[in-house]
């Protein structure tokens, strides 16, 4: 079965040509590092089936970060039949920096230029016979996101593996080729490995390039005489080491070739720079507490306002008295009728409530995502997460950590600097996720229904606690990495109606199959565990196997307000998914109010320590892979949950005060 891989600098639309090619749904964020490990599908090409790759997004082949080196030890080691280069059409010279490196590498490349809708747009063509010409690599107009062109890509991709026609590789300057040459044919290069062309051996040689210079035995002196003396060479010629003549060269051969092919053809029209606003050092930080103040108001307050009332109605009232009726009638014992009530109906039922608000928060979300603002926060916050520790790069995990913590921990990868990734993997879990909304929503409709704020008051609540973490962290560790924050801010655009339903419907579907697997059998669980005893007799809720479970830990939760063995025993089902909570309270209060456990200012302190508190048993499965587990991990989680208890703590007392 042939492969194709993908390859592109970020939000290029990789992502979204691998959906277009292969139906799937992988993720698409109009934001770099989207992509964070290799996305695998199958594309139906000619009536034959075809394997697609979709890697992260790179700038160059340089081992600088996790995902260059991902990307190149694919290209290397898999030795794919194609690879196609999706290049943003509206930024043709620096992309194809990067096209002059997988020119180098002895497979056959094909161009896809991007984005034509807003290339049009501009007023610009590009001459797609002149850039083949050029770079001896066939190249297609499409545009992924409208799913245009994308039958002249295919038929180039079949013609291009049938004929495996290799690029030419771009010629630098004599003195480089002289050199080059000279290497090429050197004893040594016959002991490179598999899959590694000369050429591009010879240029990692002379670029000192440390990933490659490992997988090589030790040079001998003579070559090692040889390549001190080319660089000496290049850098009494040029001014600089053999690297940076390299990669200005790479840009010269980039420049060349846009020049040559990229036209205007008529005036692009002119528009109001939205940055001026959405970036500026004094309005940015308000309008985006502002905007996801918005988000929080609309999906949890206004929608809930509208659905939540119905749907109880539904689960709690309407089916069990209809079906209820109907099991009577059938004749069905009284065990399996109350499992399938009072156990599944309710847990679940429960759980199910929250969709519509979920549904409109994932929307919101995937719209502020799509249309390009994200990245524009990652921008505007670098500085104060450096102040943190952190890198502007770690507010991408913490915006996607709104969705579910598991991918946004994930996403950390992106960092560069390991002290900086591991903190984020830390902190990122403080931002309530998805499947903490039907808690704070449960909690806010039964004790704040008038009361906004609340529901974004949760959202910065996890925003203080990253701070706090940040600033111990960084006073503890004293780890003070430098490094530059490069971010490539994408243009604005009108958010795709396909893409934002993708991204919108698997997180909700995401949220249903948790409901119908993890949700419903802890539902039942539980429900048997609060009907009977550990000698299996049919008992009172209050003398049951759970009731007992959660009498041992309840007087652990009674300074922060919340000491009954239900609230208790709901956060113990919470470690295999959140959303059981609300399915355990459910089904342990019977159909009991919320204020018979809690008062207004207890079930603030419960929602403070949901939030804050170690995450569901697959983020801490994604945090150990991220942390390499050990003591680091138990650190995290240690943290974590003691952030939680204290934090729950003083709000339990400030509300004593004030509520």
């Amino acid at each position: 079965m042939p492969t194709i891989a993908l390859i592109g600098n970020p939000n290029s639309g990789k992502t979204t040509l691998f959906n277009q090619l292969t139906g799937t749904t992988a993720h698409v964020g109009n934001w770099p590092g989207v992509t964070v490990e290799k996305k695998e599908g199958t594309c139906n090409v000619g009536g034959e089936e075809w394997t697609v790759i979709d890697l992260p997004g790179i700038y160059s082949l340089s081992p600088y970060s996790p995902e260059e080196k991902l990307s190149r030890r694919y290209i290397l080691d898999a030795r794919p039949d194609l690879i196609v280069d999706v290049i943003d059409a509206t930024n043709l010279e620096r992309s194809l920096y990067l096209t002059t490196q997988l020119s180098e590498l002895g497979v056959p490349l094909l161009l896809a230029l991007n984005m034509q809708d807003l290339l049009k747009r501009d007023g610009v063509e590009i001459d797609t016979e002149q850039l083949s010409r050029m770079t001896g690599c066939p190249a297609a107009e499409i545009s992924a996101s409208k799913g245009t062109g994308l039958e002249k890509l295919i038929g180039l991709a079949k013609t291009s593996v049938e004929g495996h026609v290799v690029p030419a590789c771009p010629l630098f300057s004599n003195e480089v080729e002289q050199w080059l040459t000279k290497i090429i044919a050197d004893d040594y290069l016959h002991v490179i490995p598999a899959g590694r062309p000369p050429r591009w051996a010879a240029i990692k040689l002379l670029e000192d390039d440390e990933l490659f210079a490992e997988s090589m035995p030790a040079p001998p002196p003579a070559f090692s005489a040889m390549m001190a003396q080319a660089r000496a060479s290049l850098r009494k010629t040029y001014g600089d080491d053999a690297e940076s003549v390299i990669i200005d060269q790479r840009y010269q051969v980039a420049e060349r070739i846009s020049d040559a092919c990229v036209h205007a053809i008529k005036q692009g029209r002119k528009e109001f720079n939205l940055d001026t606003i959405l970036t500026n050092r004094f309005a940015a930080i308000p309008l985006f507490i502002l905007i996801m103040a918005g988000v929080f108001y609309i999906s949890i307050q206004l929608v809930g306002g509208l659905t939540t009332e119905p749907l109880e109605y539904f689960f709690g009232e309407w089916i069990p008295i209809h079906l209820g009726g109907l099991l009577d009638r059938w004749g069905v014992i009284p065990f399996l009728s109350g499992l399938l009530i009072d156990g599944i109906i309710a847990g679940v039922g429960s759980v199910l409530t929250f969709v519509p608000q979920l549904f409109v928060l994932f929307l919101l979300l995937s719209l502020l995502e799509d249309c390009g603002y994200m990245a524009r926060i990652a921008f505007i916050m670098d500085r104060i997460m450096r102040s943190l520790g952190l890198s502007g790069k770690s507010i991408i995990p913490l915006v996607i950590g709104t969705g579910c913590s598991v991918p946004a921990i994930m996403s950390s990868r992106t960092i560069e600097h390991q002290k900086q990734r591991e903190l984020t993997v830390l902190v990122t879990s403080f931002i309530p996720c998805g499947a903490k909304m039907p808690i704070f929503a449960l909690m806010i409709g039964a004790f704040f229904p008038d009361r906004w704020y609340v529901a974004p008051m949760m959202y910065f609540i996890g925003i203080l606690a990253v701070v706090v973490t940040g600033l111990l962290s960084r006073r503890l560790d004293k780890h003070k990495e430098q490094n530059a924050f490069i971010m490539e801010l994408p243009r604005y655009q009108v958010p795709t109606l396909k893409n934002t339903w993708l991204q919108t419907w698997e997180r909700t579907r995401g949220f249903l199959i948790k409901a119908g697997t993890i949700i419903l059998l802890s539902s039942a669980i539980i429900w048997q565990m609060q009907s009977y005893s550990f000698t299996f007799r049919a008992v009172d809720p209050t003398n049951s196997m759970l009731a007992t479970l959660g009498k041992i830990i309840a007087p652990l939760f009674k300074p922060l307000g919340f000491g009954t063995w239900q609230a208790s025993v709901a956060l113990l089902t919470g470690i295999a998914a959140k959303e059981s909570i609300v399915s355990t309270l459910s089904v342990t209060l019977a159909g009991a109010p919320l204020s018979s456990i809690f008062t207004p200012h207890a079930a603030l302190a419960y929602m403070v320590f949901i939030l804050l508190a170690s995450p569901c048993i697959a983020a801490i499965s994604a945090m150990s892979k991220e942390l390499g587990g050990g003591k680091k991990l138990v650190k995290a989680l240690a943290w974590q949950t003691g952030y939680a208890y204290i934090a729950a703590l003083l709000f339990n007392l400030l509300g004593m005060l004030v509520l």
